[in-house]
């Protein structure tokens, strides 16, 4: 099995795709994507984790078949079970009440989080190994969100600079263009991905 020390800055996936679970359109697009895209599974409405964890299985096979790095929600059990990539942490309160099995999981899988701002890159940035500042620019899927302006952006990737940065929010690959940061090592989406 493949862990965190396996991989280096440029066996990482320049490019991820944000399944949501609660949108059947996706599974779609995931079965249209070659192993040179990560996945990173999520779904912020569905409340019975058990449930989500289990819907998870058959696309988490479908990901191991074709070599697809994939990350899951938060969860110790499920992230050894399925031999995942990575996890996603997106509530402050998962990292203040699993400190210690955060740091034990840091061993094996990669520690992935979303940034928005400062607060956030502080709190996050001693035990992730890959952030997604977001949004960059305008997205389909969070319209009401103002992108970041251009400087807090830039103080963003400076503040992680020792970690790997994805751009998040309304980003395609002329866009990723558009950034043309030396601090990025590439760039997560949705619809970018919808042929």
């Amino acid at each position: 099995m493949l862990n965190k020390f396996n991989y280096n800055k440029k066996s990482i996936p320049k490019k991820w795709f944000f399944y949501n679970l609660a949108i059947n359109s996706n599974r779609t697009i995931l079965f249209s994507l070659d192993n040179k895209v990560g996945v990173i599974f999520f779904n912020k409405y569905n409340k019975n984790e058990h449930s989500l964890f289990e819907r998870m299985g058959p696309l988490v096979s479908f990901c191991k078949k074709k070599g697809i790095d994939f990350v899951i929600p938060f969860s110790s059990y499920w992230a050894r079970k399925y031999q995942a990539f990575g996890i996603l942490i997106e509530k402050d309160e998962i990292m203040a009440k699993n400190q210690r099995i955060l740091k034990v999981l840091k061993k094996r899988f990669k520690i992935i989080c979303k940034v928005h701002n400062q607060i956030e890159a502080i709190k996050r940035k001693d035990i992730a190994d890959i952030f997604f500042v977001s949004p960059v620019f305008p997205s389909n899927s969070h319209p009401n969100q103002a992108p970041l302006k251009n400087y807090i952006f830039l103080y963003l990737c400076h503040l992680l600079k020792s970690k790997n940065i994805y751009a998040l929010g309304g980003m395609n690959d002329k866009n990723f263009k558009i950034k043309n940061s030396p601090y990025i090592s590439g760039f997560g989406g949705i619809s970018t991905f919808r042929k």
